[in-house]
């Protein structure tokens, strides 16, 4: 039987083929080779762009040598320098790329560490191109958190708890030595388990690792940090997913609903997603130049101060409640002001900031399940004021009147003190006057008091937002947000960081998001679209930018057919 034979290893070859004719017109090294080569690195910052040709010494590889082999690496699951820089020497698209050149792994890694800022413009750079392609739109976004594994074990992690459970194992084992001490001078044996000299050494190095911990409790109390990591002091003990705790950094996305792009993200050490809405949708409208936009998130990011905050700066939340209810309330403080129709027409964050706050509707928020109002309300507080606040005990003493009229139930005796105490949830988390910074009211009445004088208060102006969140793009969000951070995780195996430290964490995680939007732009509009509209709106860029100088212009307005593709 016959067999297809291979070229003999020892044939020299007359003709030798081009790198450029192994390499498939729709490979996705060519989009990477494109989208790097149109990039203003200098512009962006990274280091060693624009070198001095007199210059002594061996020449420097070029940043963009190195970002391709990044790129190219991460788009492929390889993100260890030393990995990349094996594949340099065997891998045909990675020769292609860079030109047959072969740098060193630390001279890969270096670059990784040394740009960390400049990589994310590098992200961001290609996230507008998406949106210039129309592959990400500009009006709805879906954000969720997902938890990355640190360079960090749960052994270098040490917690309050963890800490003080270590000091409780040492004084017990002191005093085990100790009894072992005075147990062995009883009996006088002539082979203890361990000789006086020795439990002293060993009770010497227990007082030292106490007073090591003693030192690491009173740190975490002077920078006021609940926990503290030894290997990357910027990560944190988080719960995960699966029910477990790790050391995880608390990575937010924002994605596209339709092409389920990355239009930002941020790394935080958060351990929950509480208040990283509205910085995280601010991050997108800057770099999109985006005026208002809506945003779909769960349950866990419901913070009504965040959410007031999105309000403020033209961003619709639409954030499950875990009530369960159809509205939320929010609460602005109100301020007089003269309303102008442009103001209210305006998609400005300030006009928008405006309108809230002095009780109108802007424009822009209209139809979008928000509604608003300006009420008179009681604020509590100490000293002079207009009124008193009492809660009366009802006749038959199994509850107390509260100034708003609701009931608070009898709910224990407390013993010792002859009082008896009334409080309901329910009424207060409805309760609009709120007459108490905690959640909800608790009322103690001593035997025979059938009055409690509450904390004086005036009245004042309030501005009420009812913020109604669209339930089917509640519904929809799992299946867009979800898809991403599935992905990278299992198809990049980028379930875990690389680098230390939540800056240089942020570069890994912005080559990944970078090589995944790649892919999902690829997939969408195919490589050789994809690589035309990167060199139409990169020359499209420079012409702005050569339009803005009159000197420019007139020298290229001789010159109609030039091209700068």
């Amino acid at each position: 039987m016959r067999y297809i034979e291979g070229i003999d290893r020892h044939q020299m070859i007359l003709y030798p083929e081009m790198l450029d004719e192994l390499m498939p017109d729709d490979n996705p090294a060519r989009v990477i080779d494109v989208f790097v080569d149109n990039l203003d690195l200098a512009g962006f910052g990274f280091k060693k762009t624009n070198l001095d040709k007199k210059l002594a010494g061996r020449p420097c590889y070029s940043p963009k040598v190195l970002l391709k082999l990044y790129v190219y690496g991460y788009f492929k699951k390889v993100r260890s320098s030393r990995k990349l820089m094996e594949l340099c020497l065997i891998n045909t698209e990675i020769m292609w790329l860079i030109g047959r050149l072969t740098p060193d792994f630390r001279t890969i890694s270096d670059f990784r560490k040394d740009n960390v800022k400049e990589i994310k413009q590098v992200f961001k750079q290609f996230t507008k191109i998406c949106a210039d392609l129309e592959l990400y739109s500009k009006e709805v976004g879906v954000q969720d958190g997902s938890k990355f594994r640190a360079s960090n074990s749960k052994d270098n992690n040490l917690t309050e708890s963890k800490l003080e459970k270590k000091l409780e194992l040492i004084d017990e084992k002191i005093d085990k030595y100790l009894e072992d001490m005075d147990k062995n001078d009883a009996e006088e044996s002539d082979s203890p388990k361990y000789t006086k000299e020795e439990i002293e050494e060993k009770i010497k190095k227990l007082r030292e690792r106490e007073g090591q911990l003693i030192e690491l409790r009173e740190k975490m109390k002077e920078e006021n940090v609940t926990q503290i990591s030894f290997t990357d002091p910027d990560s944190r003990l988080m719960k995960t997913s699966n029910g477990g705790f790790d050391v995880c950094y608390n990575t937010q996305i924002i994605v596209d609903p339709k092409s389920h792009i990355i239009g930002a993200f941020e790394v935080t050490n958060h351990c929950n997603d509480l208040g990283l809405l509205s910085p995280l949708t601010l991050q997108l409208k800057e770099t999109l130049d985006i005026e208002v936009l809506e945003v779909v998130a769960d349950k866990g990011f419901e913070d009504t101060a965040d959410m007031l905050e999105c309000l403020k700066n033209g961003t619709i939340p639409h954030v499950a409640l875990r009530s369960g209810g159809e509205a939320c309330e929010l609460e602005l403080d109100y301020k007089e002001a003269e309303i102008t129709d442009e103001q209210i027409n305006s998609t400005k964050a300030e006009d928008i900031k405006a309108c809230l706050e002095a009780g109108v509707l802007p424009s822009v928020y209209k139809d979008k399940g928000i509604e608003i109002s300006v009420k008179e309300v009681k604020q509590y507080e100490s000293g002079e004021s207009d009124s008193e606040a009492s809660f009366t005990l009802n006749e038959e003493g199994t509850a107390v009147i509260c100034p708003n009229g609701s009931e608070l139930n009898r709910v224990a005796k407390l013993k010792g003190k002859d009082k008896t105490r009334f409080t309901s949830k329910s009424a207060c988390k409805n309760c609009e006057e709120k007459c108490t910074t905690s959640d909800f009211k608790q009322v103690d009445l001593k035997d025979g008091q059938t009055v409690l004088i509450a904390r004086k208060y005036r009245k004042v102006k309030k501005v009420k937002i009812t913020l109604r969140p669209d339930k089917d793009k509640i519904r929809n969000r799992k299946c867009v947000v979800e898809h991403p951070f599935g992905t990278i995780k299992r198809w990049h195996d980028g379930a875990y960081t690389l680098l230390r430290g939540i800056e240089k964490v942020g570069a890994d995680l912005a080559l990944m998001f970078l090589s995944y939007n790649i892919k999902r732009a690829i997939s969408l509009i195919g490589t050789q679209a994809l690589k035309e509209g990167i060199k139409e709106i990169m020359r499209k860029t420079m012409s702005n930018k050569l339009g803005d100088c009159s000197a420019f212009s007139a020298l290229f307005s001789f010159f109609p057919k030039l091209s700068f593709s």
